[in-house]
């Protein structure tokens, strides 16, 4: 009886070699070898040897797990979902380790899923090199050959072979368990966080904002601007700024108004997030990460700006160059949503080809701007595409200014991304001014705030995207953004004590971040408390 039950025993445990061989193998490469490769790379070999053994002992228990399916047919689908997931992410992370210097983690998750599919087509064609590409489907094309051969001749191991394998699997198990840092590693770790940022990402839409009416209190005799507008770039690293000391010209459009005392720049001013979707989040609500954290609430439980400006009497407006996304309601489109009224000029932009340049935000808004009532107050926000990926599409063929003959001091692989990257800076400094130029002649505040930066080979000679969170020298420059403001010479004539506080600030920075952008507004404005508690220190003038 004991030895009927040990030989069923046995014969269970060499299912995944003499009958699962093939999806073992399966497993074991798309799921897991992406994992000690990594490793190999950086030329830790030994440390790569246990990660694959952990890996291969994981390889096995998910094939038993598997294999133990009685359904013939139900097996058959789970084999089959397992495998194109895991392909799916094997594609993934071998573009992660080969171009961005990392496995797909969160924040890679963030960008896919903040990203419509035309931007992600964009991206891809930018960034995927021919090796990447033949060298992933030369993996596919190899499993596919096993399967179809296996058709007519099963691939399995005999039965003594079948037995040493899985003995090399407890061996291998025990390793693993006296090596705990593989575990971190390795992908069980990796996966379930990715899969927790994955129930962490919430879907939106405008009936999730606040819509409480705070109570304003106004200093005394405080004039107020008739136009508020707030730009909104896109992925601005304040080290290609030229009005930051960047070596390369891209900013001489906004650096002619700086000459005339009209524009203000503030250093050590970093985005909450290096991401569009939560960075925006906390630019437009009065919920800083700090308050996220210490009430345990949601940005969406918090007054927004577009509730604040309002309260102030300002009529509210949106003019926006990035797509609507879908069916996914991005945060951006919920604030625009909730204004008075909203434009977007991308509406299919989940299937077209080309995207529009930023000009267009100038060109559509010109006569609804020269049509409104300039008796009443107006907040005005424009959302730029500005420098997302790919960067080459970014502006007209006049921009190309730059080349790669005028980065030879920098490694040949980077030099055409930092010429189109800088391309694109050069381009949206000309919008920037041209939005500018809608209102010089008004009683008129502009200013001027990517959502976030972007890591140009900052952090590694390989790495240029979105700051990664677990990296950081990385996440400082995804963070580090210029901050600029336009103050027409009629604001100025008008409001000189504030253009006093401005220079000052100016002459003596400090370190801010833009989740407390609604209270510089409200401070701009002559607001000096929200239901009654003082917005001193959040704004960056106090």
């Amino acid at each position: 009886m004991l030895k009927n039950t040990l030989n069923k025993i046995g014969t269970v445990l060499l299912y995944p070699f003499t009958e699962h061989l093939l999806f073992f193998i399966a497993f074991l490469i798309f799921a897991t070898s992406p994992y000690f490769l990594w490793f190999i790379i950086y030329d830790e070999y030994y440390y790569s040897l246990n990660l694959f053994m952990h890996c291969w002992v994981i390889s096995y228990l998910v094939t038993l797990i598997v294999s133990l399916i009685q359904h013939n047919a139900t097996r058959r689908i789970v084999i089959g979902f397992v495998i194109c997931i895991s392909a799916i992410f094997f594609g993934l992370n071998i573009y992660g380790i080969f171009e961005l210097d990392s496995l797909v983690d969160e924040d890679h998750l963030m960008l896919i899923l903040d990203t419509n599919p035309n931007e992600a087509k964009e991206f891809l064609s930018n960034l995927l090199p021919i090796r990447i590409l033949l060298g992933t489907t030369l993996v596919y094309l190899s499993f596919v050959t096993l399967w179809i051969i296996s058709k007519r001749h099963p691939i399995k191991l005999g039965e003594k072979s079948s037995y040493i394998a899985v003995i090399c699997c407890c061996i291998c198990a025990i390793k693993s368990l006296l090596g705990w840092g593989i575990w971190v590693d390795g992908p069980i770790k990796h996966l379930s966080e990715l899969f927790t940022s994955m129930k962490k990402y919430e879907i939106i839409n405008e009936s999730t904002l606040n819509h409480i009416l705070p109570t304003i209190t106004f200093a005394d005799n405080q004039q107020l601007p008739t136009n508020v507008i707030l730009i909104i770039g896109e992925s601005f690293a304040r080290f290609h700024s030229s009005l930051y000391g960047y070596e390369k010209t891209t900013n001489p459009c906004l650096s002619a108004l700086q000459k005339k005392s009209l524009l203000f720049t503030f250093d050590s001013i970093d985005a909450p997030a290096p991401t569009t979707s939560l960075s925006i989040q906390f630019m437009l609500s009065t919920c800083s990460k700090s308050d996220s954290k210490k009430y345990n609430k949601k940005w969406y439980n918090f007054p927004s700006i577009i509730e604040l400006m309002r309260k102030c009497g300002y009529n509210c407006y949106w003019f926006s160059n990035q797509a609507r996304t879908g069916k996914f309601n991005y945060a951006a489109r919920v604030f625009a949503e909730s204004c008075d009224q909203s434009f977007f000029y991308q509406q299919e932009g989940s299937i077209r080809i080309n995207t529009k340049h930023d000009i267009v935000l100038v060109d559509s808004s010109y006569q609804f701007i020269k049509e409104l009532d300039h008796r009443k107050r107006n907040f005005i926000i424009y959302h730029m595409m500005g420098s997302h990926f790919d960067y080459s599409m970014r502006y007209p063929d006049k921009f190309n200014c730059f080349s790669i003959k005028d980065y030879h001091k920098y490694p040949q692989h980077q030099r055409n991304i930092l010429a189109t990257y800088d391309n694109s800076i050069l381009y949206n400094d000309y919008v920037v001014n041209s939005i500018i130029n809608l209102f010089k002649e008004e009683n008129a505040i502009v200013i001027y705030v990517p959502d976030h930066g972007q890591d140009m080979f900052r952090s590694s000679p390989y790495y240029r995207a979105h700051g990664k969170s677990n990296n950081p020298i990385s996440y400082a420059y995804g963070v580090e953004i210029p901050f600029i403001i336009y103050a027409t010479p009629l604001f100025q004539k008008n409001n000189p004590a504030t253009i006093r506080r401005i220079e000052n600030r100016q002459k003596n920075p400090k370190s801010w971040i833009t989740d407390n952008l609604p209270y510089f507004i409200m401070d701009l404005i002559g607001v000096t408390k929200i239901d009654g508690d003082s917005i001193k220190g959040k704004s960056i003038l106090n």
